[in-house]
């Protein structure tokens, strides 16, 4: 599990799970170690994870896909479309970081013979080196941007966090204050969205 910033940077790497661990599970156990959320703030997360007031997800069974709103010429129709759309754009700023990190160490991309401590220690020292390349202007012309787009065609549906960790997880306990949150996030842009309409009409 990452969580990146706006400046294309590593703010935490929980690494050295197994591949079969519940992103719930993975969340759980970082933030009973050093991951936090500052006050006031949250962590934008896929389907996943449960939608809880730290850590939003999108709205299920709701389209979002850029390029096929984009091909079709369609606006959003209600303020949980406009919201889907605008947490896909942010979730493609996250892959093409992940992509970017892949691309400049391709070791991350396939299976290790490593002992599972050292493969987690190459993950975090990849993306250490990675924050440092960014901090010190480290170019990134010889990446591809064709290789970076993400296609709506990868970006596939996974199992939903609030259904599937209901039980058994102690953070689907906010998961209605969350789920507050986020209407209110999502109709706030659609109030902002419809008045910028009008005044372009």
């Amino acid at each position: 599990m990452v969580a990146c910033d706006f400046n294309c940077q590593f703010v935490h790497v929980s690494a050295g799970w197994e591949g079969s661990a519940a992103d719930a599970r993975v969340l759980q156990d970082a933030l009973t170690h050093d991951f936090y959320v500052p006050s006031g703030k949250f962590y934008l997360v896929d389907a996943g994870y449960a939608n809880t007031p730290n850590f939003i997800a999108p709205y299920r069974n709701v389209r979002y896909h850029l390029q096929e709103q984009g091909r079709s010429n369609q606006r959003p129709s209600n303020a949980k479309e406009l919201f889907n759309l605008r947490h896909a754009q942010l979730r493609n700023h996250v892959e093409r970081i992940i992509g970017v990190l892949k691309m400049r160490f391709p070791i991350l991309k396939c299976a290790s013979h490593y002992p599972i401590d050292t493969q987690r220690d190459i993950v975090l020292a990849a993306c250490v080196l990675h924050n440092f390349i960014k901090q010190n202007d480290g170019a990134d012309q010889w990446l591809s941007e064709d290789i970076m787009a993400v296609s709506p065609s990868e970006i596939v549906d996974i199992p939903d966090g609030d259904q599937n960790y209901r039980e058994d997880v102690t953070l689907n306990e906010q998961r209605r204050a969350g789920n507050l949150r986020r209407n209110q996030i999502a109709q706030d842009m659609w109030d902002d969205y419809i008045a910028h309409v009008q005044r372009n009409i």
